[in-house]
């Protein structure tokens, strides 16, 4: 049996209690949590890791399109949006070893300014390579596959390949001063926001995809919108921009093929709890580095009145219902030059070389709309990694003195692990209990994994086994189903692993 791990990225798991009251009238509460919370770890920023050394980077914005880890090397498929014709965009690629040097192969596909010496894979749109992923479950011609936006025209319901923007507007205008015909007027013209895909055996040489993936309807695709393969449902799910009452959200659609992604509905939205003026902006999702069926976004949260945003932390343990544990930054906008107006963090999370790195664009400038007359924004925006420990996104925090249950889990008969930290004076100790009863019974330890018994544990550790009279061998335990108590002191717990 293989050790299980255990973040702590929600409440569950965690032995909330039960109450009794015994026939002699004494109630009392059954292994009750105490003096602990649940808090996010912020992220650590990287320097600057990319910056602009083509003619075709400069004078234009940068964005992430895709970041992948994937045979030992860092891979990223970037935006360049030309500041001095707003029509002219490409889609670059680039390569490193550390996430900091990157080369930009020649790839000989896409002319600029007379030669193709250059790393660009398409202009424009001829490829929709706004998100790319690997599907493990593809054949290897269509290994890579990518997910992009376009709008297209219908006319009564039916595509109308002759129609294009000026076309469009000019015919609006038309209808609302009446000069057209009554047959025309009838004639219902809109456009359909879709998502279009493609594939490729290498990530470099891209074949479309003949007909949309997803039709989003008069719904806007206007921010950074996913589509991943998840091998433990053995589904393609796609999170993608959404709105109700005009309130920005993340939907998901999903499917059995990656040509047929229906059922969108919110999954992610504004609840309550936020500020009256907060949108949640693009959903950033990842897989959980591992094998284990965990799921995370780090959605950019738009403050409309002060025009900033931030990223947050978006859990799931299915794909399908989502949480924000805390309502506050996991990635905030302060770096060593000040404080960025705008955070927009890119997907994936990636696990390497003992950290995990998570790669965002900071802008210095805030989300105003522009002057009237502008026609773009001014050249702004640096890529950086957002950097933690491994499993270290959030953790059981006691900043006095605490203590907290766990229910049952299966015991792999090795050791018990921690990532924790403490402060200086700090400390933490663990016991291996017996199964939580219900009706309330005490909570008794196993002989021999008592708190009398353990060692407490300081310091800051990925992973340190925890010792009762110098024994850490849990062989004895091998195949049962046991509980975890914690008593901390000035201490973080980040995960845990039997």
């Amino acid at each position: 049996m293989q050790p299980q791990l255990t973040p702590f990225l929600d409440w569950y798991g965690i032995w909330p209690s039960h109450r009794k009251l015994e026939d002699d009238g004494t109630v009392w509460s059954q292994d009750p949590p105490q003096g602990i919370e649940l808090a996010p770890e912020l992220a650590r920023k990287s320097e600057v890791f990319f910056h602009k050394e083509r003619p075709w980077e400069q004078g234009a914005n940068l964005h992430i399109n895709a970041m992948l880890h994937d045979g030992g090397r860092y891979r990223l498929w970037y935006g360049v949006q030309r500041l001095d014709d707003i029509t002219r965009s490409y889609v670059c690629y680039a390569e490193s070893d550390d996430g900091f040097t990157w080369q930009r192969p020649e790839l000989g596909l896409c002319e600029y300014e007379g030669s193709t010496r250059n790393n660009i894979i398409c202009a424009g749109r001829d490829h929709p390579l706004g998100w790319v992923f690997i599907d493990p479950s593809a054949p290897a011609a269509e290994r890579y596959k990518a997910v992009g936006p376009g709008a297209n025209y219908f006319r009564d319901g039916k595509p109308d390949p002759e129609m294009d923007s000026a076309r469009f507007k000019a015919l609006l205008a038309a209808r609302d001063l009446g000069d057209v015909s009554a047959g025309e007027k009838a004639q219902g013209i809109e456009i359909r926001q879709q998502l279009h895909g493609a594939t490729s055996a290498d990530g470099i040489h891209w074949q479309n995809l003949s007909t949309p993936v997803f039709d989003a309807g008069a719904t806007q695709l206007d921010t950074h919108n996913l589509c991943a393969y998840d091998p433990h449902q053995e589904q393609y799910v796609a999170y993608l921009r959404g709105h109700i009452d005009r309130r920005r959200l993340v939907r998901r659609a999903s499917g059995p093929q990656f040509t047929s992604l229906a059922d969108p509905h919110p999954c992610l939205l504004p609840d309550p709890l936020d500020a009256l003026d907060d949108d949640i902006y693009n959903p950033c999702y990842t897989p959980y580095p591992g094998t284990q069926p965990r799921y995370l976004m780090f959605p950019s949260i738009y403050h409309r009145i002060a025009s900033t945003v931030d990223v947050q932390l978006a859990v799931s343990r299915d794909n399908h219902q989502w949480i924000r544990p805390f309502r506050q930054p996991i990635i905030d906008r302060a770096y060593e030059g000040g404080t960025y107006g705008q955070l927009y963090a890119s997907p994936n999370l990636i696990a390497a070389n003992g950290t995990w790195r998570l790669p965002f664009r900071g802008y210095q400038r805030r989300h105003d709309f522009l002057r009237r007359g502008a026609t773009s924004y001014p050249e702004d925006g640096e890529f950086r990694w957002a950097c933690w420990e491994p499993d270290r996104l959030a953790g059981i925090e006691a900043k006095g003195e605490g203590r907290v249950t766990l229910i049952e889990r299966p015991c792999s008969g090795r050791e018990l692990l921690l990532n924790f930290r403490t402060a200086p004076d700090g400390w933490i100790k663990a016991e291996i209990v017996q199964t939580i009863h219900t009706p309330p019974q005490p909570v008794e330890a196993h002989p021999g994994f008592s708190l009398a018994e353990a060692e407490p544990l300081t310091g800051d550790s990925i992973a340190e086994a925890v010792r009762w009279r110098g024994q850490t061998d849990l062989s004895t335990l091998a195949g049962e189903n046991v509980g975890l108590r914690f008593h901390l002191y000035k201490a973080k717990l980040f995960s845990v692993s039997i």
